[in-house]
């Protein structure tokens, strides 16, 4: 298993879990969804990026994801570099208040331990 440490040497996948509200006005809805295909076209200091929408199954459920964001970076500087960079500072600050709610987690890309 990596230790954190080893997370400043390996690439770095970030991923991001967002909810948004059936109830959400749908203009703003629009603006989000755009700008968050935008941020993920450009992804700034990432080697990829990835957006996948929930299949909708069970959108009600409050624990449910609306959209799932994934970005791999060759490393944990690169990964800060993007944290800082305006349009991800943007987006947030434009967008997080019509989230219900928005976690992410980042990973090595390499040495996943293998569950069962």
């Amino acid at each position: 298993m990596n230790s954190p440490d080893s997370a400043t040497t390996t690439e770095i996948r970030h991923i991001v879990n967002i909810r948004l509200s059936p109830d959400l006005d749908q203009s703003l809805r629009i603006l989000l969804e755009a700008d968050l295909q935008a941020l993920v076209d450009e992804h700034p200091h990432a080697l990829a990026a990835t957006l996948h929408r929930d299949l909708g199954r069970r959108p009600a459920a409050p624990v449910s994801a609306t959209w799932l964001v994934c970005m791999d970076f060759a490393s944990m500087t690169d990964f800060e570099a993007y944290l800082a960079h305006p349009r991800h500072v943007d987006f947030l600050k434009t967008h997080q208040p019509s989230m219900d709610f928005i976690t992410a987690i980042q990973v090595p890309c390499t040495g996943f331990t293998e569950i069962g």
